[in-house]
């Protein structure tokens, strides 16, 4: 075995480098002509007939209802966005109520003071 992988080299290395393309091309023809004719000798061996799939006639199939198929539609929780008011020289405390929110309505307070003696309390620690 050994003399004739040493005869392949031998002759492999006295070709020129036009002669190892071709030798590469003839060589890569051959081996995809061997893979197409295993595939049809495989397709016609199998039988290249398509068996038709007859479906349970004791299973009942429902459609899918519509709720499961797209998405519900999203709440209309945002409020309109006022593009632009009209300028006015001065306001009274009705006219700022429509556009005003009091942050510290319904005794938010405590907890504006928990927050800032917690942040304090913290802030001390730091070295």
């Amino acid at each position: 075995m050994e003399k004739f992988v040493q005869f392949i080299k031998d002759l492999f290395q006295t070709l020129t480098s036009g002669q190892k393309s071709r030798l590469a091309i003839i060589s890569t023809v051959v081996f995809a002509g061997i893979l197409t004719l295993s595939v049809i000798i495989s397709m016609k061996k199998h039988g290249g007939e398509k068996k038709e799939v007859k479906p349970d006639e004791s299973a009942v199939y429902a459609p899918i209802p519509a709720e499961d198929m797209f998405l519900p539609d999203e709440p209309d929780f945002i409020p309109g966005v006022l593009l632009q008011r009209d300028r006015r020289s001065s306001w009274t405390d009705i006219d700022a109520l429509e556009y005003w929110q009091d942050p510290l309505k319904d005794g938010e307070e405590q907890w504006r003071e928990k927050i800032e003696s917690s942040i304090d309390e913290y802030l001390e620690r730091v070295p």
